[in-house]
């Protein structure tokens, strides 16, 4: 998802979630208003219980509003994670709330249990339809709250809808305890009523209480879904293995960050490559993420000797080519190798480098006992050369370099395109060729032909300093 498209998402959860929050303060307004009527008629603590209760919920819903707006504020200097930790922050300042009211309560109806005598109840069939009333309101909110927070990512809406679902169970706690004493006659009803809701919203504010302090100390009980996340990373191609995977959530986004091993002679844009994959596997699994996968290059089994040295070299921002290895009859292995520096390099500083470079060498591979280092200067792409193409005389005419080619290699099947060219700078010689060789030929072979094919032009044309060869397959007959 680009960025664009994900500050649209997170914009469009923000305005359901602050839409979902009005018509919640509007719904526990009436709500209050007509508990608190009904309790005052009725002299129903458990009633009057629902009215705080209900009241306290209007405090509730005003901060997860503001958990809402902070929430969704972009990252700055201060808050490079964003903001979203402030709506775990609210969530908690809401169970602290929900725990005190419930104390409360349980308090108040066990005073009044002390003393029936002094708390009669007048229930009215007002009463019983503000409680059944009550309930509708409190399940369709809280159901409303619940898949907006779900769907926005917000603790302290989804808090909110459990509060609500509370209120609205609460609600059937105090109906049965009216009928109860209506019916039966059953005084202490009401009290007991009380003291079950109360009860049951002390364990739900605990629970929520100790979720919000887990998302705001970072801790993470979600085993399955980091072990599916490591799956999903770990089977990526190219991937060897995870190293310290992190998830934290901070209010609607979940920030995902870690190490992806990768094989360390593969080159930058294939990593890349790796690195995208792993972001796109871990975005379709945990969704409305953010993500920063880094590089750790490994040195696997299989690297061979010739990667090793490539790599050492390239360290030091060098070039490395004509590598080659060679064991002597006393098992002295010896490696020889071509280093080029950047253009106008000293000497004293290329061959000090190449000194570090051969320690490096030595370090990683004990075995090779004996290093020679040709140091030599990188041709720079900055510098374009001038070349003139020379008329073909007697000593350079296709018709004479041409046959003399195919004579000496049986592998040859054709000499063309020969040229001959003065470097305008430096007044030296090059020629070059396309030569097609036996289409059955390895790339080793091919390339053998190829060298052998300069120093056979080298020995008869010593004046000319730079021959380029390039084989191709033979045309195949009809």
């Amino acid at each position: 998802m680009s960025e664009s498209s994900h500050h649209h998402h997170h914009a469009t959860h923000q305005a359901e979630a602050l839409q979902a929050a009005w018509v919640s303060i509007f719904v526990t307004i009436v709500l209050v208003a007509i508990k608190i009527l009904a309790g005052v008629l009725s002299g129903s603590l458990a009633i009057l219980s629902l009215a705080s209760e209900s009241a306290l919920d209007m405090f509730a819903v005003l901060l997860s509003m503001f958990a809402v707006r902070v929430a969704y504020l972009p990252a700055d200097e201060d808050h490079p994670y964003g903001h979203g930790k402030f709506d775990s922050l609210v969530s908690l300042f809401q169970s602290i709330a929900l725990l005190g009211v419930s104390i409360w309560i349980f308090s108040e109806a066990y005073d009044r249990l002390s003393h029936p005598s002094l708390h009669p109840l007048e229930i009215t069939l007002l009463t019983l339809s503000i409680l059944i009333g009550s309930f509708v309101l409190d399940g369709w909110r809280s159901w409303k709250l619940h898949h907006t927070g779900k769907k926005a990512g917000s603790a302290a809406l989804q808090t909110d809808a459990l509060h609500f679902l509370v209120d609205g169970l609460s609600s059937l706690a105090v109906l049965a305890g009216i009928l109860a004493y209506v019916v039966f006659g059953w005084a202490s009803a009401d009290n007991y009523a009380a003291i079950g809701v109360s009860l049951f919203v002390m364990y739900l504010s605990l629970r929520q209480g100790k979720e919000a302090i887990d998302a705001l100390t970072d801790r993470l009980d979600r085993s399955k879904e980091y072990s599916a996340l490591r799956e999903a990373i770990e089977a990526v191609d190219g991937v060897l293995s995870t190293r310290k995977l992190r998830m934290r959530r901070s209010g609607p986004v979940t920030f995902i960050d870690g190490g992806i091993e990768i094989n360390r002679v593969l080159p930058f844009a294939s990593v890349q490559h790796i690195l995208d994959a792993c972001e796109d596997a871990s975005a379709d699994l945990v969704q409305g993420s953010e993500i920063n996968f880094y590089p750790v290059p490994i040195k696997t089994r299989g690297e061979s000797s010739f990667d090793t040295i490539k790599l050492i070299a390239s360290e030091f921002g060098v070039l490395p080519h004509n590598i080659e290895l060679a064991r002597s009859d006393d098992e002295v292995l010896t490696l020889d190798l071509h280093l080029e520096f950047p253009p106008k390099s000293t000497f004293e500083d290329a061959h000090s480098l190449s000194e570090r470079i051969e320690e490096r060498i030595h370090a990683e591979l004990p075995a090779i006992k004996q290093i020679v280092v040709h140091l030599e200067e990188e041709r720079s792409d900055a510098e374009l050369h001038f070349v003139r193409r020379l008329e073909a005389g007697e000593r350079f005419s296709p018709e004479v370099i041409g046959p003399m080619i195919r004579n000496a290699f049986s592998s040859v099947r054709n000499v063309k395109d020969i040229e001959l060219l003065r470097n305008e700078t430096n007044g030296d010689l090059k020629l070059t060729s396309v030569i097609e060789l036996d289409r059955g030929l390895s790339l080793f072979e091919a390339h053998q032909v190829s060298s052998e094919i300069e120093r056979f032009i080298r020995h008869r044309y010593s004046d000319i300093n730079r021959i380029v060869i390039h084989v191709e397959p033979a045309e195949v007959q009809k």
